[in-house]
């Protein structure tokens, strides 16, 4: 029985091939810058969240313990912070290692999400710099509201990416209010629109 040429499979040639290749690769061209700013922008929002993690969890613990608890931003080149118990007179933590509760590492972030604090919740169309007023604090005390007690807390974070330019970057602010209520949001949204813009 003879078999037809035109119903046999046969394979790709390597011209084929190669335009395949082609087309792939100026598809990846495209889509690399995108992807990049994707990627980094992922990791911004991801930094957001743990801090906005940690000062929950900080207020959380002053609560159950009945007790000031504080939310250190410790590193003005990075995300990191400790929750830790609060030490009222020299304002930081207390000393010894059972008393902090928490802590992200300044290598947790890869280096690329870094914020700027404010003691007032100020205006999030003006995005604060990258460092400032960092170290900082926010006491939480057994009410879950920003105690008294401690000076300067922290009303605001703002999360930024100085990898990207200020067009790319999808910068985000934390909010805490002396209720002791946290909140992130994209100042580039409007809240009358959208329940993820800041106002």
């Amino acid at each position: 029985m003879l078999v037809s040429p035109i119903g046999r499979n046969r394979g790709f040639t390597l011209v084929e091939i190669f335009i395949a290749i082609a087309i792939v690769a100026m598809l990846m061209m495209l889509v690399a810058p995108s992807m990049g700013t994707w990627i980094q922008n992922t990791r911004l929002r991801s930094a957001a969240e743990a801090l906005s993690r940690g000062l929950q969890t900080a207020r959380v613990e002053a609560m159950k313990r009945n007790a000031v608890v504080a939310f250190n931003l410790t590193d003005a080149a990075s995300s990191a912070f400790t929750v830790c118990l609060y030490d009222a007179v020299n304002n930081t933590c207390l000393a010894g290692a059972g008393n902090i509760l928490m802590q992200k590492d300044a290598s947790e972030d890869a280096g690329t999400a870094k914020v700027g604090t404010d003691t007032a919740l100020s205006d999030p169309t003006a995005a604060l710099a990258v460092g400032a007023n960092v170290p900082s604090t926010a006491a939480f005390d057994s009410y879950g509201r920003l105690a008294t007690t401690a000076p300067n807390n922290i009303m605001r974070i703002d999360v930024r990416n100085p990898v990207l330019s200020t067009a790319d970057e999808r910068r985000l602010v934390i909010f805490i209010n002396t209720s002791g209520q946290i909140r992130v949001c994209d100042p580039r949204l409007s809240k009358a629109v959208n329940p993820q813009g800041c106002q």
